[in-house]
C-alpha cells in the first residue's frame, strides 16, 4: 500500500506542548504522503500522544487504547503507537505492553521526533519500545505547528522542568530544563513570518520564563522578537511565578506586540500548602508580582491554576485560598481537584483527602469565581 493511500489519526491528551508536538508529527506524516482522518475505523495508523498529569487522564487514555484492539482485528495492518509523558514514567512502557499487547510502538518524551520513521518501517511481530533517559543530540522536528484557528503558531523555546513541585510528575517524564539555541528559535520565527502563516506566535515551555540561551534571558528574548518587522502578536505558556520578576513585567509593558493576557499559576492561596507544594514563593510575594503587573499594564488580563484538596489541606487552609482569590480577582482560573501521582513527593504525604472533599472544594471555588466574574 502506498503512503498516499494510508490514513492516520492522532489522539492528543494534555497540555499545549503535547498539542504542539502532535501538530509537528501530523505535518511530517503528511509530507510523507499519509492522509489525516478523524475516523478511527478507516485509519491505518493511530497515534496516542499521552498525558500523565492526572490519574483521570491516564484512565481515559487506557480505555481508548483498549478500544483499538477491536479495530486491530478488523484491520490487520493497523499500526497503534503510544508516545509521550505517560510512557516515560518508570515501568509504564512495560506495563502498557503487558496490558495491551496489540500496541506496535511505544516511545517516550525524548524521541517522539523519531515516530514517523518508525511508523514508515511498518508493523513489527512484537511491541517496539524505546524510552530514553534524556534528549540526545539535535532531535528537533523542523516544522511549524499552526493551531486549528489558522492564526496561531507555536514555538518551543524550552523543554523539561527542574522545579520539582511536590505534586507534579513533569520533571520525571520531561527531563531537566533545556533551553533551545537562540539561533534555532530565530530561524523558526523568521520562517513563520516569511510564510505569513500566522498572526499570533506563542512561545512554549514547561517553565517558559526560565529561558537562558546565547546571552538571552526570557525578558531580553521577548524584547528582541517584539522588534521584528511584521504584523503579529506574541504570547507565552507556561510561566512560573518564581521567574516572573520586574524585568519580565517591564518587558510586557514596553513590548507593544506582547499580548497583555498572562497566565500565572498560583496553585494555592495558602502559604502552608504552597510550602508543601515546593512552589518557592508565598502568597504575599505572588500578590506583589500581580499588583506590579497591573500597575504596569492596567489593561492586563490575568488567569491562573488552582489545586483543591492537596494533602493535609484543612478547611482553614482552603478558606485562605478562597480569601486570596477574592483579593486578587483573577479574570479566570482553571480549578483542579488534587490528583495523586506515583513517584512524586506529595503522593507519599500523610493526610490524603477523600475525593469527595476535593471535589466539593473545587465546586465551591468555581462557584466563587463565577460570582466574582459576574460582579
Amino acid at each position: 500500500m502506498e503512503n498516499a493511500q494510508k490514513k492516520f489519526v492522532i489522539k492528543t491528551y494534555g497540555c499545549q506542548m503535547n498539542v504542539n508536538e502532535s501538530g509537528k508529527i501530523a505535518e511530517l506524516l503528511t509530507r510523507e504522503g499519509f492522509e489525516r482522518t478523524n475516523d478511527d475505523k478507516s485509519a491505518d495508523i493511530i497515534v496516542f500522544n499521552t498525558c500523565c498529569v492526572r490519574d483521570t487522564a491516564e484512565k481515559k487514555i487506557e480505555a481508548h487504547i483498549g478500544n483499538t484492539k477491536i479495530l486491530k482485528k478488523q484491520n490487520k495492518g493497523l499500526v497503534v503507537a503510544v508516545i509521550g509523558c505517560m510512557t516515560q514514567k518508570n515501568g509504564a512502557a512495560e506495563s502498557l505492553k503487558k496490558k495491551f499487547p496489540h500496541i506496535d510502538i511505544i516511545l517516550g518524551t525524548h524521541n517522539i521526533d523519531k515516530l514517523v520513521s518508525y511508523i514508515k518501517e511498518g508493523r513489527r511481530p512484537k511491541t517496539f519500545i524505546e524510552i530514553l533517559a534524556e534528549r540526545k543530540g539535535s532531535d528537533e522536528i523542523l516544522t511549524t505547528t499552526i493551531d486549528q484557528d489558522g492564526q496561531t503558531a507555536y514555538i518551543n523555546i524550552t523543554y523539561g522542568c527542574e522545579n520539582f513541585c511536590s505534586y507534579c510528575i513533569v520533571p520525571f517524564v520531561r527531563g531537566k530544563l533545556i533551553s533551545r539555541p537562540f539561533a534555532d528559535i530565530e530561524r523558526e520565527f523568521d520562517e513563520i513570518l516569511r510564510a505569513g502563516v500566522a498572526k499570533r506566535i506563542v512561545f512554549l515551555g514547561q517553565n517558559v520564563n526560565a529561558y537562558e540561551g546565547s546571552g538571552y534571558d526570557f525578558p531580553k528574548l521577548l524584547r528582541y522578537f517584539n522588534d521584528k518587522e511584521g504584523e503579529f502578536s506574541l504570547n507565552f505558556l507556561s510561566s512560573h511565578p518564581k521567574d516572573f520578576g520586574d524585568e519580565l513585567i517591564s518587558a510586557i509593558k514596553d513590548c507593544e506586540k506582547v499580548e497583555k493576557n498572562i497566565h500565572l499559576p498560583l496553585q494555592s492561596g495558602c502559604d502552608k500548602i504552597l510550602k508543601l507544594m515546593n512552589r518557592r514563593y508565598t502568597v504575599s510575594e505572588y500578590e506583589t508580582k500581580i499588583n506590579a503587573l497591573r500597575v504596569a499594564c492596567p489593561e492586563v488580563h490575568i488567569t491562573t491554576d488552582i489545586i483543591c484538596g492537596f494533602p493535609t489541606e484543612t478547611e482553614v487552609d482552603f478558606a485562605e485560598t478562597l480569601e486570596t482569590m477574592r483579593r486578587i480577582k483573577f479574570n479566570a482560573a482553571f480549578v483542579f481537584p488534587y490528583s495523586r501521582r506515583s513517584g512524586t513527593v506529595a503522593d507519599k504525604l500523610d493526610g490524603q483527602l477523600p475525593l469527595k472533599v476535593k471535589r466539593e472544594r473545587a465546586t465551591k471555588l468555581i462557584k466563587l469565581l463565577q460570582d466574582l466574574s459576574k460582579a
